[in-house]
């Protein structure tokens, strides 16, 4: 059997700590602590080549998917072409049983172990294009801006009801005001910046094919491109639509049966915007209205309905981005000439 050296690797802003194992059984354990800099990186390396006579091939590392603070080793290595694993922090989690301990030497340790145990579903990283990482901090940074409105619009309106009688309240319903005008050019750029980067890139054809549905706009066809790595890492709808909290699943337990259930495990972010698009697309898209109203017919829930109808979406995106063929009225035929 080929052995593997395991590194585990556990990511913060400023540093991250590393443990070292060649087996599960393995007792004295190699740690050491590096900045998260490329200077960091390169110690890294050079510390863990002492470690072990294993080949720089074999190596495993792992982490914790955990956004910026985890992508500059997870790049510096792919460089290098050494395997780096980046796992969801709760499927370590859950597969590693109860912990009393809680440091970050400790958490290196506990990665490490996982990835020995469950080497079989390593995946290697591979590093987004520039224009989705461009386009993932373009919607971070509107998020922001979107909250930081809304705020204010709340203040604004409860200063509104006492402008009249006090001066005070209307310097603050006034300065609001401006500043709610400015946020508002602020997020109509950062919309234009988006479009221009998806346009000029070959992120171009799947976009526009996702926003010739009626119901789905700018924001969700850019974030399923964002989130999907431009349909790159799902095989098909039912996966896209498990990780967006969408797909019921079976909860039974003995002659206990409560039906189907969504899980509470998604991309809330993104199941937010097919919600919206469900909302959008019962109202707009006669297809998906036939749809939801045969569905209200059959005595289903409000909530189920549009939980149906957020699956729809998902299929008929799916099913546009395989065939390449744009969405149209009455798109009925499509998802089964390409299931």
């Amino acid at each position: 059997m080929k052995k593997f050296l395991f590194i585990g690797i556990d990511f913060s802003k400023s540093k991250f700590d590393v443990s070292v194992l060649e087996s599960i059984e393995q007792k004295n354990v190699a740690q050491a602590t590096f900045e998260n800099t490329q200077k960091g990186y390169k110690e890294c390396l050079k510390w863990t080549s002492k470690q072990s006579k294993i080949k720089r091939e074999d190596w495993r590392f792992c982490g914790e998917h955990t956004g910026l603070y985890s992508r500059g080793l997870s790049e510096f290595l792919g460089k290098k072409d050494l395997f780096i694993w980046l796992e969801n922090p709760l499927q370590i989690k859950r597969c590693s049983g109860v912990k009393r301990t809680k440091t970050d030497r400790f958490d290196s340790l506990v990665i490490a172990q996982y990835a020995c145990r469950y080497i079989d579903k390593a995946i290697a990283y591979k590093p987004a294009e520039k224009e989705i990482d461009a386009l993932h901090l373009l919607v971070a940074y509107r998020s922001r801006l979107v909250k930081t409105k809304v705020a204010l619009e709340v203040s604004a309106n409860e200063m509104r009801r006492v402008i009249k009688r006090d001066a005070t309240a209307r310097f603050i319903y006034e300065s609001s005001m401006r500043e709610i005008e400015r946020i508002k050019k602020q997020i109509s750029d950062i919309e234009k910046k988006m479009h221009k980067t998806v346009m000029t890139s070959r992120l171009k054809e799947n976009y526009l094919l996702i926003n010739s549905i009626k119901g789905v706009g700018m924001q969700t066809a850019v974030m399923l491109i964002i989130q999907t790595n431009n349909f790159e890492n799902f095989e098909n709808a039912r996966q896209l639509a498990c990780y967006c909290g969408c797909a019921p699943f079976p909860n039974e337990s003995g002659t206990i049966d409560k039906g189907n259930h969504i899980s509470r495990l998604a991309n809330k972010e993104l199941k937010v915007l097919l919600s919206q698009c469900a909302l959008s697309a019962m109202m707009h898209n006669d297809e998906i209205a036939d749809y939801a109203r045969r569905k209200i017919a059959q005595g289903k829930p409000r909530r189920v309905v549009i939980n149906n109808v957020r699956n729809k979406l998902i299929q008929i995106v799916f099913a546009i981005v395989k065939s390449k063929i744009p969405y149209r009225e009455n798109y009925v035929n499509l998802l089964e000439k390409v299931a």
